[in-house]
């Protein structure tokens, strides 16, 4: 599983524990998915400011 997918997944996992901020919710939902299906990358979406904090929250829970 490459590390994209890994955080997809943790994504979804921290939605569903309401681990991520309502502002961004619906947009962390969608950007998993494309994630997970390879139509980003995870260096395009740490580059969008209001992810960055949401990102690194993840890949800290995956270690």
């Amino acid at each position: 599983m490459n590390q994209e997918t890994k955080i997809a997944n943790e994504l979804q996992k921290m939605l569903t524990e309401n681990q991520i901020p309502v502002s961004v919710q619906e947009d962390i939902n969608v950007l998993s998915e494309k994630l997970a299906n390879g139509e980003l990358t995870l260096g395009e979406l740490e580059n969008k400011d209001q992810f960055v904090k949401v990102i690194q929250k993840a890949k800290n829970r995956i270690g």
